[in-house]
């Protein structure tokens, strides 16, 4: 297979250039969408197998074998829902409306917009 040897020529790289692979952090996912998808032998990296995961988080987005963005939407709806308790209280004890909005876009809005060119144009309205 040619990921295979891929990932063989990625180990001799690694090798010829002294740096090292923490085999226990690396991750495998398969992203397959053909209709008869076949089985998927473990990858083993100097002995080690590589885990194969369905979701990981990457830079900040949850990624998804299948790439839905469900996954990624409600943590980060999860985490904006969690900011708005504070801007509320800061709300409730008199700040200025300018303290407000800046408040709301540094911690909330940040979150919601963060990699929205890789997750929004393929959300869905359920998400």
């Amino acid at each position: 297979m040619e990921y295979r040897k891929e990932i063989e020529n990625l180990m001799t790289w690694h090798r010829d250039t002294s740096l090292y692979l923490n085999v226990s952090k690396t991750k495998e996912i398969v992203i397959d969408f053909r209709k008869q998808s076949g089985t998927h032998t473990l990858i083993c990296i100097d002995g080690t197998e590589v885990e194969m995961v369905e979701n990981f988080k990457f830079l900040g987005v949850n990624i998804t074998n299948n790439f839905s963005w469900t996954t990624h939407i409600e943590a980060m709806a999860k985490k904006a829902h969690q900011r708005l308790y504070f801007l509320r209280r800061l709300r409730k004890f008199g700040m200025s409306p300018t303290t407000l909005t800046n408040f709301y876009r540094c911690t909330i809005e940040s979150i919601l917009s963060g990699c929205i060119t890789a997750w929004f144009g393929n959300s869905s309205i359920q998400d």
